[in-house]
């Protein structure tokens, strides 16, 4: 069976402008087995739906490997406004509570199964490849949106996502986060602009070469960008009906880059 992200990748689909509008998210632990509504199964339904409400994204998240549930479970509320990105540890599920400021970044591969097979898959070996340099920095999550780039990857506070990774790729990706740079050629957005602003972000760092994560080019080059409705359709989950995804092209240019 061809995957989703095998059609995506063949097929050569833009990985800009695609990560999800997500300018906060709250990230609660639960290491029992995800099912394919991973959040509403878990009994939180009704704080996903609030969190829609005001822009932010909940999530279940759990060590890379599943370890035991034993103890208490950590909440990460997360905000990913370019000025001030924080990472906070919460008492319990809350939406608008503060708590105590986490120091380093924390990374995200989604590995849920029971969602999309490639991100069960493709997930759980980029997670086996990232595990033993990140360690407890590195989180399975229950989705992340775009199965057809797995496997994924979060890098927080920051929210930058990047797809179509492998070992040595996804490596590079956490240097350079460390060090404050932007890995162009797996980058799918930052989740605090909505698709359009990822896609000016991307033209202009390619146009300028300014990858510094904390740089905004596009805020001075103001690159006109406009909407392609992407042929043939394909799916964009595996077992998912065939679509004509949206991606995003400099205005003067005749096809999407």
């Amino acid at each position: 069976m061809t995957t989703c992200s095998q059609t995506s990748l063949a097929l050569g689909e833009p990985l800009h402008g695609t990560a999800p509008y997500a300018p906060r998210w709250l990230l609660v632990e639960h290491p029992e087995p995800w099912e394919r509504k991973a959040v509403a199964e878990a009994g939180l339904g009704e704080l996903e739906a609030r969190g829609k409400e005001v822009g932010v994204r909940v999530g279940l998240v759990r060590r890379f490997g599943r370890p035991s549930s034993r103890g208490s479970r950590r909440v990460f509320l997360v905000s990913c406004m370019p000025l001030e990105p924080f990472v906070e540890l919460l008492p319990e599920p809350d939406l608008v509570a503060r708590g105590e400021r986490v120091d380093g970044p924390l990374y995200l591969v989604c590995t849920n199964g029971r969602r999309d097979l490639c991100c069960g898959r493709a997930g759980r070996e980029l997670g086996r490849e990232l595990a033993p340099e990140l360690g407890e920095r590195l989180w399975e999550t229950t989705h992340i949106g775009g199965h057809r780039f797995a496997p994924n990857l979060v890098c927080l506070p920051e929210g930058l996502v990047y797809g179509r990774l492998d070992g040595d790729s996804a490596r590079r990706v956490v240097r350079e986060h460390c060090e404050g740079r932007i890995v162009l050629e797996h980058f799918r957005g930052r989740t605090s602009l909505e698709p359009e602003a990822q896609a000016r972000d991307f033209f202009a760092r390619r146009e300028t070469g300014r990858l510094a994560i904390a740089d905004d080019p596009a805020a001075e080059l103001a690159l006109p960008v406009e909407p392609v409705a992407l042929d043939p359709p394909r799916p964009e989950s595996c077992g998912g009906e065939p679509k004509r995804p949206t991606s995003w092209r400099l205005a003067y240019s005749s096809s999407p880059r």
